[in-house]
């Protein structure tokens, strides 16, 4: 039989979810994507497509990255197998479900900056002793998991926290702009 590939470019709708697995952990998140495109009624403006919803699983190293780096709101691009399921939902009515296993995952570049650090330079995300997959998620025990602070993820303290300076102003981590919009200044 024939696997279908796919890439999906979105946002995810929640934050990384590390689970058990029989083989060992993995992470699993939501990615909505929708498209743009003029809005005929009114020239000048665009409007949203409604969203699909991939349910992404990440398997091994990948997956242990993905926990560490990715959170709500982030737009990804997923490139992965597609799986259809159906599901029976409570009511006994049938759903269907798209899943992608993912093969490569980053963040989407043309929306924001990012920092890179390779596998060989991070502590272990499973400290030692550590028995189940809440330590990806727990800032006491893994590094580069990011607290969030009084201001918000990326708000001042976080500047500071980065090494910006009133000289060296840390980068805009607003949301991403769409085509044709501005920051207001």
């Amino acid at each position: 039989m024939y696997e279908t590939i796919t890439t999906v470019q979105g946002r995810l709708v929640a934050d990384p979810v590390v689970k058990q697995g029989r083989s060992g952990p993995f992470t699993v998140f939501r990615v909505a994507q929708s498209e743009r495109h003029p809005d005929r009624a009114d020239p000048g403006r665009w409007t949203d497509s409604e969203p699909s919803f991939y349910d992404v699983s990440v398997f091994r190293g990948m997956g242990e990255n993905a926990a560490r780096s990715l959170r709500k709101g982030h737009p990804v691009v997923v490139h992965g197998k597609v799986r259809v399921r159906q599901f029976r939902r409570d009511d006994g009515s049938l759903g269907t479900t798209v899943e992608l296993v993912a093969d490569s995952l980053g963040h989407d570049l043309r929306w924001g900056a990012t920092h890179y650090t390779r596998n060989g330079d991070l502590a272990p995300a499973l400290p030692s002793g550590a028995v189940g997959p809440e330590e990806f998620t727990d800032a006491e025990h893994d590094p580069y998991v990011v607290r969030d602070d009084a201001v918000g993820v990326g708000g001042a303290a976080a500047s500071v926290a980065s090494g910006a300076s009133a000289e060296q102003p840390a980068l805009d981590t607003g949301p991403p702009l769409r085509p044709g919009e501005h920051r207001a200044a």
